[in-house]
């Protein structure tokens, strides 16, 4: 069997390319070891930058609630809190959402097959293929990888080596938390529009709280090399966070998972093949997010497919302009996350405080969430600021100094 384009992993990546090669009249396979739904190990939080892929195209009965901020909590109690009006995310079900984009490019066209695990990638000079775990050999001139972060198409083209670099991958163990529309309400005082994130002393890590309907979402995450061991940080976080939100927490089962990374610096084509979502390591260093950058991700690798296809070009120094376009969009934020996110619990504190002292800090903090600008571009909104602040700096200078300044007779 052969197609134009060959998708395996039916996850946000995977849906998404093969949503948008579909629609680009492309003969399109979606592959998808599991059946829908199935578990995925995931906070949940999808922010805006990837529901603007969908247009608003997304069923109410998916959004567990609508996000409208973030609040950073430190080990010493102290917190920072951005919010906005404007909608920045929502938290859903990963396996309900990943079913809704399996299905919605299965509408468009897309022959979407189910329990059938890809073994083993190869390429040739006709196209690329796959052989599956039911004998099937299936060919494609384009084989795009989105079976994540343990790939087997990245690890069969070498485009990732056999084992996982613990220093460049993330690792983390979550799980929801069944509380009830009053349990997630008092341990949100009333207000469950707000993300949680708690960065975690002495580690290179982070934990969070995300509200959904009944139920709270509750993790930790990090570099892997930093994780261990895993459980007991899960379960001290878990009693933490219990005895700080005052409703009983009752842990039903852990979810363990790695985290895709390093996907700017890494080697995410060649002849026929792209690597998209957590396969290519798309995620964010510090915040671990993942699923807005994946979609984002398989949109452009279904444009650089699209385009390809049309001027049949499958060789790698093509299929690089999908490379460039995600460098060019993610590259800048990732290092800046990296940079920060290196520097631990201390140096976040430090600087998210002085941040919340910024009279626009809540519009710059939700403009990154919406994906309108990236953590590169901060100093560029404080700076187009400063000419009608600038005022009100002098003035903070003048008395700052005047209030310091020896008293006569003193």
């Amino acid at each position: 069997m052969s197609y134009d384009v060959l998708v395996v992993g039916a996850g946000p990546a995977g849906s998404i390319t093969a949503y948008d090669c579909a629609k680009a009249g492309l003969r399109t396979l979606l592959l998808e070891k599991s059946k829908h739904p199935r578990e995925k190990p995931c906070g949940g939080a999808v922010m805006y930058r990837g529901l603007h892929i969908l247009r608003g195209k997304l069923p109410a009965s998916l959004v567990e609630r609508r996000i409208n901020g973030l609040r950073f909590l430190f080990p010493n109690g102290d917190a920072v809190e951005f919010s906005s009006k404007k909608l920045i995310g929502i938290t859903v079900f990963r396996e309900l959402f990943d079913e809704f984009l399996a299905k919605r490019a299965a509408d468009a066209g897309v022959e979407l097959r189910e329990m059938t695990k890809v073994k083993h990638a190869y390429t040739g000079s006709n196209g690329a293929a796959v052989h599956t775990d039911d004998g099937q050999e299936i060919k494609a001139r384009f084989l795009v990888g989105a079976d994540g972060v343990n790939s087997v198409v990245a690890k069969s083209l070498g485009l990732r080596p056999p084992r996982k670099n613990l220093h460049r991958v993330g690792l983390g163990m979550e799980s929801d938390f069944y509380v009830g529309e009053e349990g997630v309400m008092k341990s949100t005082n009333g207000n469950p529009s707000i993300l949680e994130i708690v960065p975690v002393d002495g580690r290179v890590a982070y934990g969070w709280v995300f509200p959904k309907g009944e139920h709270l979402c509750i993790g930790i995450a990090g570099a892997a090399a930093h994780m261990y061991p895993l459980r007991p940080a899960f379960d001290s976080f878990v009693r933490k966070t219990e005895k700080r939100l005052g409703v009983p927490l009752k842990l039903e089962k852990r979810r363990v998972h790695f985290l895709g990374a390093d996907g700017i610096s890494s080697k995410n084509v060649r002849d026929h093949v792209l690597l998209v979502g957590d396969a290519a390591g798309f995620v964010d260093p510090m915040m671990g997010e993942g699923i807005a950058y994946a979609m984002k991700s398989g949109v452009h690798a279904a444009d650089v497919i699209t385009r390809a296809a049309e001027l049949g070009r499958y060789d790698e120094h093509y299929l690089e302009q999908y490379h460039r376009l995600c460098r060019k969009e993610f590259g800048a934020n990732f290092a800046v996350a990296e940079w920060a996110g290196l520097r631990g619990t201390s140096f976040a504190e430090t600087v998210l405080k002085m941040a919340a002292s910024y009279h626009r800090a809540s519009d710059i903090m939700v403009k990154i969430a919406r994906g309108e600008i990236g953590y590169s571009a901060i100093p560029y909104e404080i700076v187009k600021s400063l000419p009608r602040e600038l005022p009100k700096v002098i003035q903070y200078v003048v008395r700052s100094r005047v209030n310091n300044s020896p008293r006569k007779g003193s």
